[in-house]
């Protein structure tokens, strides 16, 4: 109490548009100087509200867990629907910045960091500069939702490299080969040669992506073609031999032994089934 006033936090609040920007979209941004004790909690949100602690320290509770203590450095992150509670330690109040933001990306995103699992406080002190120059945009300007998107972006950049920090070697060569085998599935794929992007003795590849997948390089290899291929069949107005190329195979006789051994359907039967069941339109074209 100051004066037989009540102390009040210090807010900074931008006015943000809601653009409505695809994959990630910036909703708010603030700093909030917190006063001894001052807490907020039990409050739904819509968005995603993550927060950076710049300076002292304070409590962070969400529903059904133990309270997370937290300091200078640290994040927490809020997920739509949650219901949460922080307050600012009696002794010395935190002071933190926060950015809210939606999009169909933003999970995506945050599984490729150490908030991945529904984690909601790491530690990050490389993500502070980030913050502090997103708090420091400039408000009401035609490029300040651009600005804060593109601080978004660096923040996710940051946390994915302190992630990999934490990955063993091991489990990042097999989620490597497993991207690169989903994008490049209708080329000519060896495990010999997605050894030699990643440097490392194929047989080792073989070994350890069996061991973390629980499929050989191969059979996931051949899990991904014959599912964009089931795909196609459903939603495409390609033929055969085309759907069998765009997965992946040259050999259409092997393709649709390899399609009936997994789908136990050929792929014309199969394409006629997912018709018949109403997964494909009569409109959308001749069955082969």
């Amino acid at each position: 109490m100051l004066g037989g006033r009540e102390e009040l936090p210090v807010v900074h609040e931008k006015s943000i548009l809601n653009q409505g920007f695809g994959d990630i979209n910036p909703i708010s941004c603030g700093q909030e100087d917190c006063v001894p004790g001052h807490s907020y909690g039990y409050a739904v949100r819509e968005y995603y509200l993550l927060h950076c602690i710049v300076r002292g320290c304070g409590m962070f509770v969400r529903e059904g867990e133990p309270p997370h203590l937290l300091k200078r450095g640290d994040l927490f992150l809020i997920r739509p629907g949650e219901s949460t509670l922080y307050e600012a330690d009696h002794r010395t109040p935190w002071s933190y910045i926060w950015l809210g933001f939606d999009g169909p990306g933003c999970e995506r995103h945050l599984d490729t960091t150490l908030f991945c699992g529904g984690k909601a406080c790491l530690s990050a002190p490389s993500a502070l500069r980030v913050f502090e120059e997103a708090s420091a945009i400039p408000d009401r300007q035609p490029s300040t939702e651009l600005l804060l998107c593109a601080k978004l972006f660096e923040l996710f950049a940051i946390l994915q490299k302190e992630a990999q920090a934490f990955r063993s070697a091991p489990e990042d060569y097999t989620i490597r080969a497993m991207d690169y085998i989903r994008a490049n599935y209708a080329m000519p794929v060896t495990v010999g040669g997605i050894a030699e992007l990643l440097g490392i003795d194929r047989r080792y590849l073989s070994r350890i992506f069996t061991e973390r997948a629980g499929v050989t390089p191969r059979e996931f290899l051949q899990h991904v073609r014959l599912g964009r291929a089931a795909e196609l069949l459903k939603n495409s107005n390609c033929s055969i031999s085309e759907v069998a190329r765009n997965a992946g195979y040259e050999d259409v006789f092997n393709f649709s032994k390899l399609f009936k051994k997994k789908y136990g359907l050929s792929p014309l039967y199969y394409r006629k089934a997912a018709l018949h069941t109403g997964n494909r339109r009569p409109e959308d074209g001749p069955y082969v």
